[in-house]
């Protein structure tokens, strides 16, 4: 009659009658194959796996790439073509899980703004376009940037970023200007080293954190140095009668 489990054989002795202690001892080794048992190798540490990758903790722009967005890495046409305007490597992946850029179907709105197609509700007008993930300067995904190659109009889904770039403000620079970008393709070309301001007046006191800034052409540094001077507020004489009060 066979057995459900073969007899484990009983482990040697030494002279005394006692079992060896090699084979009392975890990680003891085999006196014939001069190996360590398997379940004592020593394995490499997992790490641990971001939440966020499957689904959990996500804030509101993460969710949206999550389901409505695809990297672009995935439409080898677009791919293409955003490899031969000079855009690759971090260009393309940026930092995080949430870097890399994608696309999606949206609707370019008036104010530099823009609906995802889930929220357009509307077949006509939607057009095709690159997402770029946006971050503060804490490294903080705020806002998604929509980004149109052919014609470069640039919209933000939240409207909440003052530039592209923000992370790179407070990064080490080793003395180097922090460098700003005429055009958002100038940007990414540059494997988004540096940033593109969206807004000037709103991103002008973070930027003089992070100063000097670094310019390619004597023209754009004009044209910056006016845009990012903050005019001074408007002021009256206050009548007697409402200073009184």
């Amino acid at each position: 009659m066979s057995t459900p489990h073969a007899a484990r054989a009983a482990p040697p002795r030494n002279a005394e009658g006692d079992p060896q202690i090699s084979d009392m001892l975890p990680g003891a080794f085999d006196d014939n194959t001069n190996t360590a048992p398997s379940e004592l190798i020593q394995e490499e540490p997992i790490e641990a796996i971001d939440p966020r990758l499957v689904g959990v903790g996500l804030n509101e722009c993460e969710r949206a790439l999550n389901e409505c967005c695809w990297p672009v890495v995935l439409n080898r046409t677009l791919y293409s073509r955003l490899f031969a305007l000079g855009i690759h490597g971090d260009g393309v992946n940026g930092c995080g899980p949430f870097g890399a850029l994608q696309f999606s179907d949206l609707l370019f709105r008036p104010a530099g703004r823009f609906d995802l197609a889930r929220e357009a509700g509307a077949v006509f007008g939607l057009v095709s376009a690159i997402i770029i993930p946006v971050h503060d300067e804490a490294g903080d995904l705020v806002d998604l940037a929509a980004w149109n190659p052919d014609d470069g109009a640039l919209a933000l889904w939240h409207g909440v970023a003052a530039m592209l770039g923000a992370e790179n403000i407070f990064a080490p620079r080793f003395s180097e200007p922090l460098l700003v970008h005429e055009t958002p393709l100038d940007w990414l070309r540059a494997g988004r080293r540096g940033v593109f301001i969206i807004d000037p007046q709103r991103a002008a006191p973070l930027l003089r954190l992070g100063e000097p800034l670094g310019v390619k052409r004597e023209a754009h540094g004009r044209r910056l140095r006016q845009a990012l001077t903050i005019p001074a507020p408007r002021i009256v004489v206050a009548s007697n009668a409402r200073a009184a009060a």
